[in-house]
């Protein structure tokens, strides 16, 4: 579902964001965060710790490579 203007707003407002790089990084952070959440999730919910390592692995590789194609340049 995406977020209302207000929320938005709101967003804009608690992370201070004043430039497009701001919204780069909050988006970026978040993505990752995300991603993390729903790695741990998944692992959280199979309970295989055998083939845990192996998940963990990939999201985690993932989300690396995920995080540099979001970069800003500049920072």
């Amino acid at each position: 579902m995406p977020a209302t203007k207000q929320q938005i707003r709101q967003i804009i407002a608690d992370n201070s964001l004043n430039s497009v790089a701001d919204v780069c990084r909050l988006l970026r952070d978040s993505f990752k965060d995300i991603l993390q959440e729903l790695m741990e999730t998944e692992l959280d919910e199979n309970g295989k710790a055998d083939n845990g390592g192996n998940c963990r692995m990939f999201w985690s590789l993932f989300i690396r490579r995920c995080a540099s194609c979001c970069t800003v340049s500049g920072q």
